[in-house]
């Protein structure tokens, strides 16, 4: 009804964040009181934490609405006869485990609960509602018995204990989930301003006085259990590296951490108090967890103002690619080519996917960088300014691919982290020369070798464009990083007629200080469109300190040349 767009998938999410809000004051009202009630639904209204990750589309929102109810459900079962509010808390047991992987641990949760209340509850109706649970959540169960690879996939990828060293894996992520509570946070961009904790400092103490008092009482004590299981989905769970603590996996226990730390000012204040000070004594706590709300509100307004609008966050949530589905969209005729880095796993993009209803005018490409011309009007390359894909074709290959095709640059748009080069197919000639000079070899252990000269004559040109293919070799990483510069030096006089510089790249984006051992690579270097007279050339290609710009001496004989060629390389026209 809404279209297709990154809005219609945020809105749920939204939606689901301002129902937490009202379930967490249900919940808090019955528990503890209305005061106390209030505190905690306007922390999970109005903190970092909560707001953020309810702007995102992610499953873990609606897990979050429906969990305060079902344990206000799960509390009513208490001292009751009859079935009814078993089997209506047994049915949001089952729901949620639709939602998020994490409400697994919501049985085992109840299961604490029940123990606890052993003598406040009918058996009868526990047996209700697990039976009624097990039919809710029939149908997934049966889904993931016939398809186990989907329905345990994403648990055995973060299993804790399928990593080396699982136990000492074990103690550092608990340590670092139990820093939430004012010291750290969650280190990514995805969640979080990193390390930004989700219980702020001064929040922080008053949460871990109501989480001590609250084992003392029945309805606070069921609030610490909460927390006690609920922390348990992000301990247990990895990231690639471990990264906690991870804020979305432990976004359920949210309601009942504010919750206990509205019900630790409201203790704090009556303590000492007398029937005479009692109703001052709450009025001041009221104010004074008003205040602590009103601050905690502004810090989190203000570091989500800044999150939104960082670079690592327009990135991490597609914004760069919801920009380039709109150019894709809006130009059918243009071909889109998309380098990903290194490490990218698939052939596509999910972001352009899904925003373009699965367009057929781009294309991903990902490591080596190896692309089908396609025949197309026009080409648009995008080319990252920065972020996570700013590594992708380090060597510029796919350049040289358009240029071989007979593509000419014709102009360039430019992007928030990226430019998109635009190419049209011209009538050109082009031409290559196999040099056959060297190997060019420096200390340390780095050689250049094989190199080719390749020419560029559209028609309509005044002259050849010039580009060199230098391949190289290293024994192993250098402590420096290393440029290279290509020259072509003319015979008759000596002269430096044309120079590029650019810094070596492995084919994965690695500088010279992370090469590996041994390395490889074939960098692609393409010289200005100043017209060089005819004539002998040599090709040559020197090494250097990138950041002293001083020459890496050469080993043995060596000399700088990597061959002869004659100029122009293209002769005749296109």
């Amino acid at each position: 009804m809404l279209g297709n767009n990154a809005f219609v998938l945020r809105l749920p999410a939204a939606m689901a964040g301002v129902v937490a809000v009202a379930s967490t004051f249900a919940l808090g009202r019955r528990l503890l009181d209305e005061r106390a009630a209030l505190i905690g639904a306007g922390f999970v209204a109005m903190t970092f934490w909560t707001v953020s990750l309810s702007r995102i589309s992610y499953r873990a929102n609606l897990f979050l609405a429906l969990f305060p109810i079902f344990l206000l459900l799960l509390w009513r079962c208490r001292n009751r006869s009859d079935l009814r509010p078993y089997i209506a808390a047994g049915a949001l047991l089952g729901l949620m485990q639709y939602t998020y992987v994490a409400a697994r641990f919501v049985p085992l949760l109840a299961i604490v609960l029940l123990i606890d209340w052993r003598r406040a509850v009918q058996w009868r109706g526990v047996i209700a509602l697990l039976t009624t649970a097990g039919l809710v959540a029939l149908p997934l169960a049966v889904a993931i018995y016939l398809n186990p690879a989907a329905g345990f996939q994403r648990s055995q990828q973060v299993w804790l204990f399928s990593r080396p060293e699982p136990w000492s894996l074990f103690w550092f992520q608990l340590v670092e989930h139990l820093k939430m509570a004012g010291i750290t946070g969650d280190p990514i961009w995805l969640h979080n301003i990193p390390g930004r904790p989700p219980i702020a400092w001064f929040v922080a103490p008053f949460f871990l006085l109501g989480f001590v008092l609250a084992w003392g009482r029945a309805a606070p004590r069921m609030l610490a259990w909460t927390i006690a299981v609920m922390i348990w989905p992000g301990i247990l769970a990895v990231s690639g590296t471990p990264l906690p603590p991870n804020h979305l996996r432990v976004l359920v226990m949210a309601p009942a951490v504010f919750l206990l730390t509205g019900y630790g000012i409201m203790r704090l204040f009556a303590i000492g108090a007398t029937d005479a000070t009692q109703a001052r004594r709450t009025s001041l706590a009221l104010l004074a967890g008003i205040l602590i709300l009103i601050a905690d509100g502004a810090l989190s307004q203000r570091d989500y103002m800044h999150w939104q609008n960082t670079r690592e966050s327009f990135e991490q949530y597609d914004a760069d690619m919801s920009a380039l589905s709109r150019a894709i969209e809006s130009n059918p005729d243009t071909f889109f080519v998309i380098p990903l880095s290194w490490g990218w796993p698939r052939s596509n993009y999910w972001s352009i996917d899904f925003l373009t209803d699965f367009a057929t005018n781009y294309a991903v490409v990902e490591r080596p960088f190896v692309i089908s011309v396609p025949d197309a009007g026009r080409v648009g390359l995008v080319r990252w300014l920065a972020g996570m894909h700013a590594d992708a074709d380090p060597q510029r290959r796919i350049d040289a691919q358009l240029r071989l095709a007979g593509y000419t640059p014709v102009g360039t748009e430019d992007g928030k982290t990226y430019q998109i080069d635009y190419f049209t197919p011209t009538a050109a000639k082009s031409n290559r020369a196999q040099l056959s000079g060297g190997p060019i070899i420096a200390e340390g252990g780095l050689r250049f070798e094989n190199a080719v000269l390749y020419c560029f004559l559209p028609d309509g040109a005044s002259s050849e464009q010039l580009a060199a293919d230098l391949t190289w070799q290293s024994d192993a990483p250098y402590p420096v990083d290393l440029s290279a510069s290509v020259r072509l030096v003319h015979l008759a006089d000596g002269r430096t007629a044309a120079q590029v510089d650019s810094w070596l790249q492995n084919s994965n984006g690695r500088a010279a200080r992370q090469w590996e051992s041994p390395d490889s690579g074939t960098q692609f270097f393409e010289f200005s469109a100043d017209p060089l007279p005819a004539g002998e050339y040599e090709l040559w290609a020197i090494a250097y300190e990138t950041e002293s710009t001083q020459p890496i001496a050469l080993a043995g004989e060596s000399g700088y040349s990597l061959g002869r060629v004659t100029l122009p390389l293209c002769a005749g026209r296109p």
